[in-house]
């Protein structure tokens, strides 16, 4: 296939009981890991690519992890702070401040961690900024139990699409420019209204929207996931919020009219508007038809898309953490080790995602001859032997050793 377009001492680390390794949920490092290979899939296999017979078509890349990888990132990240504040006991009222305070550095780390990276020229809408945002915006909801966190999920889920198709086109009419390009950058500080603008409503990973995410992790690590039990419920409820909000995007964009329409707003032929509906890309226009609201397609920000997305997150949530125990009750500790290369690396995912958007930029050019389907193979082959290294060592990546230390240490200070 021709490419078309790019979006661009080991017991001492296996202690522990089931799927817990040194007070950690293995079923939550491997989703990370799978949302880390995820997201550098996107980054160097383009989302589009030409076929053998000459049409253009997604690619695999696009159709297994566009949209998915960054939204189920998110959501494990609420499911972290969920975690960091108590999990499904909560925090003591006298842990609670300097738990807020410890997530409030850990976000401002991030941040400027996201503005570095956004220099780099890799092509890639780095999400770093925006997910130190978003653990600032998660502060005042440590101390919720499941059940208030479930409701605020669910009414931010489904009422922030509809927000954000009313706000974007308003924002657009008032800013100009109204966005930023793929990643915000240290000199965009100087723009604020743009800045914030983006941010929020108008680019890549509105926070408006995404901050749903995060609530649904927050719930989600309310709920004792560790039990099997709940990780069936959790993996049952997402694999059905997946499944219907696809099937009920395909019933809606059957009707007569709906194509047509959404073809006419985005300048795109039939067979581009169905590439576009699974890559994500060249759906600016959408918002100009109020069948935009019927689109699951990637990055939409539409409810179907939102909804799908969280869906997947939660559904591979579940099924890793259940695979996760299934091999430890089968296999004790060599269960445990058969997915350390992969709970290693979702363990260190800031690192290896900081990395490979560095090596991206520092060896483009010598990896520009290669195909992007090994290029793809050696970056993954990379990460899990990243992860599998950091496992036998029993530490922590180097970056999640920093902003440990830093926000461990001034979250302590009153």
């Amino acid at each position: 296939m021709t490419y078309f377009s790019s979006a661009a001492a080991a017991p001492r680390a296996a202690a522990g009981h089931g799927a817990r390794s040194k007070g950690r949920i293995a079923g939550v490092d491997a989703a990370r890991g799978l949302a880390l290979l995820g997201m550098v899939a996107v980054h160097i296999v383009p989302l589009a690519v030409i076929s053998s017979s000459g049409a253009q078509v997604p690619s695999w890349a696009a159709s297994l992890f566009a949209g998915r990888a960054s939204a189920l990132f998110v959501v494990l990240a609420g499911l972290g702070l969920a975690l960091l504040s108590g999990g499904a006991a909560r925090a003591a009222a006298g842990k609670l401040a300097g738990v807020r305070r410890a997530v409030a550095v850990r976000a401002i780390l991030i941040f400027v961690i996201g503005l570095g990276l956004g220099m780099l020229d890799t092509n890639v809408a780095v999400i770093l900024v925006h997910y130190g945002l978003l653990f600032l915006c998660a502060i005042p909801f440590l101390n919720m139990r499941a059940r208030a966190l479930g409701f605020w999920a669910a009414g931010w889920l489904l009422l922030s699409p509809l927000a954000l198709y009313l706000l974007r086109p308003l924002l657009a009419g008032v800013l100009e420019p109204s966005r930023l390009g793929p990643s915000p950058l240290p000199e965009d500080l100087a723009s604020p209204a743009v800045f914030l603008a983006d941010l929020l409503v108008t680019g890549y990973y509105p926070l408006l929207v995404w901050f749903g995410f995060i609530l649904a992790g927050l719930c989600v690590g309310r709920l004792g996931l560790s039990r099997p039990p709940v990780a069936l419920a959790i993996g049952a409820t997402g694999a059905v919020l997946a499944l219907g909000s696809k099937a009920f995007s395909a019933w809606l964009l059957a009707q007569p009219g709906a194509l047509a329409s959404l073809a006419k707003a985005t300048g795109l032929s039939g067979r581009e508007l169905a590439v576009s509906q699974v890559t994500g890309q060249r759906l600016s226009g959408a918002m100009e038809t109020p069948w935009f609201l019927g689109l699951s397609a990637p990055h939409t920000g539409a409810p179907l898309d939102v909804l799908h997305v969280t869906g997947c997150a939660l559904a591979v949530l579940g099924a890793a953490q259940l695979l996760c125990l299934a091999l430890s009750a089968l296999l004790g500790q060599v269960g445990d080790m058969l997915l350390w290369p992969l709970t290693g690396a979702g363990a260190a995912t800031l690192t290896l995602y900081a990395a490979h958007l560095v090596a991206l930029d520092l060896f483009s050019e010598v990896s520009a001859p290669l195909p992007r389907n090994l290029l793809f193979i050696i970056y993954a082959v990379g990460c899990l032997l990243f992860g599998l290294v950091l496992k036998f060592l029993g530490r922590r990546g180097p970056l999640e050793a920093l902003v440990h230390s830093v926000s461990r240490t001034l979250g302590r200070s009153s």
